[in-house]
């Protein structure tokens, strides 16, 4: 087995010379196992290690026991050990999740602090051949693709797994060669988890029915689909550098480049970009599925998603960003005495200046204008747009609605409230940085000038 896990480590590139890890171990075999490799392969492989060790206070003494049992392990060998305690089954009912999945997201929130604290390179877990069909199987019991059963990667990011292998009978049998003791977890025998249910029932009655080599036979072929997974993935990174931008915390799809993929990379570009801004969890194939879908819908069109994710349909475009994410929040400003005027939401000035004679070149700058002064009849302000708002255009008669101008002139939805207005009661004098209002035009019988400037 000794020759089997470092053929891992090497086939994989798992560790490099003067690597820090950080082992995670609860005291049970597999992690107890790992453990005493890597301390045996410590001078061979110039490593460092750290152990981490995670109560999660739901078994009382039993795992009050467990943490003194690895720091006792730890102090034997002289190897650094860290023990961080929570109270799982509070912290699940608060973030409203099973007790498995919140002592999952603590502990890789430990490791991922382990590594800043402590200057690891790498986190090493003991997850093994067993581990890997058993997850292989709840994948496919939730719904996945290609990746779900490609199953647990022996390299993810700086995590590494040098037991991935290795069979649950050879670890035991590691164990007890080498007279090594480990802590068992009654509650790995109870079968009110899913992984517990699918370990102890499922697998046992596929092998006894079916085939023997069960668990063999999925992690091969787990083996074989994660290797095209990735071939598939350097397509999709290639499609993405090419039609999708990111801008601030929105990414903009290019509709045209988007609409002429194959489906297969739509979807996964489509995961990539999720998976860039949250987790993929609770993520579903119907979700990767509206989104695309969106390409065909009218313009504006808007889906929500899980972990707080909105996806829009522009002109031309499909952007995903996170609710209330880029959001401009209304805002209005009087004027009053021509005084320069800060627009905080926007980050921008107005400035104002009265101008007697009108023997000037009128100013083509798109942010600087000219307005008739003797036309403004109210108080002037800069705002944001309003339910209502018109403006008076040239070559139509009356006005026009503001709403149909911004659809005429396609800006998106969401770039709307971005847009100030100078308004002159409730008349639209200038939609800045487009069109201002024929009828502030400065004409012959213009006496004053109002210049606004806007930068």
């Amino acid at each position: 087995m000794v020759d089997k896990v470092l053929g891992t480590i090497s086939k994989f590139n798992m560790i490099d010379k003067d690597d820090n890890i950080i082992i995670g171990v609860s005291g049970g075999a597999d992690s107890i196992c790992l453990l005493h490799l890597l301390n045996d392969f410590k001078n061979k492989l110039n490593i460092d290690l750290n152990v981490v060790h995670v109560q999660h206070g739901i078994r009382g003494k039993d795992a009050d026991d467990d943490a003194q049992f690895v720091k006792d392990f730890c102090d034997e060998r002289g190897i650094k050990c860290h023990v961080y305690y929570f109270n799982v089954k509070k912290l699940a009912k608060e973030n409203k999740l099973s007790e498995e999945e919140m002592g999952r997201k603590v502990r890789y929130q430990v490791f991922s602090e382990a590594v800043s604290e402590f200057g690891g390179t790498k986190v090493a877990l003991a997850h093994h051949i067993n581990d890997n069909a058993e997850t292989i199987i709840i994948n496919m019991l939730r719904g996945t693709g290609i990746k779900g059963i490609g199953g647990i990667r022996p390299v993810r990011d700086n995590i590494i797994r040098p037991l991935i292998e290795c069979t649950r009978k050879e670890i035991e049998n590691y164990c007890i060669t080498n007279n090594i003791i480990y802590r068992d977890d009654y509650t790995n025998e109870m079968e009110i988890y899913t992984r517990n249910k699918i370990r102890h029932t499922v697998i046992p009655y596929i092998e006894n029915n079916f085939n023997q080599n069960f668990i063999t036979n999925l992690v091969n072929t787990a083996n074989l689909v994660r290797s095209e997974d990735d071939y598939i993935d350097k397509i999709v990174l290639k499609e993405k550098q090419q039609t999708v931008k990111k801008l601030n915390n929105e990414f903009i799809i290019d509709l045209d480049k988007f609409l002429q993929l194959d489906i297969v990379i739509k979807r996964r570009l489509v995961r990539h970009i999720i998976g860039e801004m949250s987790s993929l969890k609770d993520i579903e194939f119907k979700h990767i599925e509206e989104i695309i879908k969106l390409g065909g819908k009218q313009v504006s069109k808007r889906i929500n998603l899980p972990k707080g994710l909105t996806a829009k349909r522009t002109y031309d475009s499909i952007i995903i960003t996170k609710l209330g994410k880029n959001k401009i929040d209304e805002f209005e400003y009087i004027i009053g005495d021509l005084s320069k005027i800060y627009i905080k939401e926007l980050n921008k000035h107005l400035d104002f200046r009265i101008i007697e004679n009108k023997n000037y070149n009128i100013p083509k700058n798109l942010y600087t204008k000219w307005f008739d002064y003797d036309k403004i009849k109210d108080n002037l302000k800069v705002r944001s747009r309003q339910s209502g708002d018109v403006i008076a255009i040239k070559g139509i008669n009356g006005a026009k609605k503001l709403k149909k101008y911004f659809i005429d002139c396609k800006i998106p939805l969401e770039k709307r409230n971005e847009i100030p207005l100078l308004a002159d009661g409730h008349d639209i004098i200038w939609i800045i940085g487009y069109r201002i209002n024929e009828e502030y035009k400065i004409s012959a019988s213009t006496k004053k000038i109002l210049e606004v400037r806007y930068y």
